[in-house]
């Protein structure tokens, strides 16, 4: 008895077509027919889990940012503090503008690099954006232009 299976098929140099590694996809194509499309990728590369590890450190950058300029806002004057005739603070606190807007740049470029680190593993129809560092980098964005609009006066 042969050891030779039925699927077993001999190429042009005479190898036998399934002698290859357990669990290697790569197809073996024979004179005349066409290569069909096989991922070889078996799990996530370093590349797309760094990517996703950067939209996270650049959304918590993006909300650390807004609660710094919430906490950063004077207090409201409010029932209480007309009753009780206590004087409120009516300016905001520079300090932690100032760190607001380094937090937000923080998270913006994070997430700038991870952007070009993600569009380095585009070559396949397969590969995709990571949506979670796009969206960051947007909010990001907009929060640095807001920050730039409102609150440059109070830090000169």
């Amino acid at each position: 008895m042969s050891d030779r299976r039925e699927s077993d098929r001999r190429a042009s140099d005479g190898r036998l077509i399934s002698d290859r590694r357990e669990g290697d996809r790569t197809p073996v194509t024979l004179p005349g027919q066409q290569r069909a499309f096989v991922e070889r990728r078996r799990k996530q590369d370093w590349v797309v889990k760094s990517a996703t590890v950067i939209a996270i450190l650049g959304w918590a950058g993006t909300m650390i940012a807004l609660l710094l300029i919430d906490r950063a806002a004077p207090a409201q004057e409010n029932f209480i503090t007309r009753f009780l005739k206590l004087d409120i603070i009516s300016t905001w606190n520079t300090s932690m503008l100032r760190w607001a807007f380094i937090t937000a740049l923080a998270s913006f470029l994070t997430c700038v690099v991870g952007l070009i680190l993600n569009a380095t593993r585009q070559r396949r129809k397969t590969d995709k954006y990571n949506k979670l560092l796009i969206t960051v980098s947007v909010i990001s964005t907009v929060l640095l232009i807001f920050y730039m609009v409102n609150f440059f006066k109070y830090l000169s």
